[in-house]
């Protein structure tokens, strides 16, 4: 079994590596995002930006505990009956600690961290043009530091503290080919 957790900035490459592992090597992929968008659902909030979805993450993990949106990944996973012997999945979206501490109680977990300049980042996001991003610099900078190290807030976003706990650094500065060969190259230390 090969649990990888994907931990990173905001645009820094997360879902392009989630999707290759997809692609090139059949992993099945899930978001901890996907549990706060299904909290959104549940309460009826259809209208949010990035500070919602940062603020019901705090909120969930302070209710339930830090571990909480990667348990929660796991239930999801087992009520599907997607059994995780002899799977390859990847768990993309870690942003605190405790996420990274509960999965690695799972065997074979292994965490990667993705990583890019902050400017480089930011054009990211305007290109993407995902509806809850920030739409100029400033907004971006705002909502990166409290991604980063949500300051005295235990259960907030510490996505630089769990980059620390990575197993593995992929910097995605570059293009899509090189990408590919640095993800390559790291997968080369799971075996």
């Amino acid at each position: 079994m090969h649990i990888i957790g994907i931990v990173g900035p905001v645009a820094s490459g997360k879902g392009v590596v989630t999707e290759y592992l997809i692609k090139k090597f059949g992993y099945t992929s899930f978001s901890l995002s996907s549990i706060v968008h299904d909290e959104l659902k549940k309460r009826g909030i259809i209208e949010f930006d990035r500070t919602t979805l940062q603020n019901i993450g705090d909120e969930l993990r302070k209710k339930e505990g830090d571990g909480t949106l990667a348990k929660r990944a796991v239930q999801k996973f087992n009520a599907k009956n997607v059994k995780l012997e002899n799977k390859r999945i990847v768990i993309e979206g870690i942003r605190n600690p405790g996420e990274v501490h509960y999965l690695r109680t799972l065997p074979g977990f292994f965490l990667i961290a993705v990583d890019a300049l902050q400017e480089v980042r930011y054009q990211r996001v305007l290109t993407r043009g995902k509806k809850w991003d920030p739409k100029d610099w400033e907004s971006f900078k705002k909502i990166d530091s409290r991604d980063s190290n949500d300051i005295g807030l235990k259960n907030g976003q510490h996505v630089r503290a769990c980059m620390a706990l990575a197993n593995v650094c992929i910097e995605n500065n570059s293009d899509l080919l090189s990408l590919k060969k640095e993800i390559q190259k790291k997968l080369s230390m799971l075996s």
